[in-house]
């Protein structure tokens, strides 16, 4: 997941800050854009690591699957890839 994250981290850092002969991170509103879309990543992260963990309870809830994350450690994550 940790990964994942990253990964996402940069794309979103090469789409919005990365253009040949455009404004660059620099600029206080591509920065303001970068920060507003990373919240809503890191919002649906968290929702669908929620409703992950609470199908896998629904659906196997005899076996004591799960997954090893929960939306704190998304939101961890989120924030340790954009500090």
């Amino acid at each position: 997941m940790r990964k994942a994250v990253e990964a996402m981290a940069k794309r979103v850092d090469k789409q919005f800050s990365h253009d040949d002969d455009g404004p660059t991170a620099q600029d206080p509103v591509i920065a303001e854009v970068i920060v507003t879309v990373w919240k809503a990543i890191t919002l649906e992260l968290k929702k669908e690591t929620g409703r992950a963990q609470e199908l896998i309870g629904r659906c196997y809830s005899d076996s004591n699957l799960g997954i090893e994350y929960g939306p704190g450690d998304v939101e961890a994550a989120c924030k340790r890839a954009k500090a």
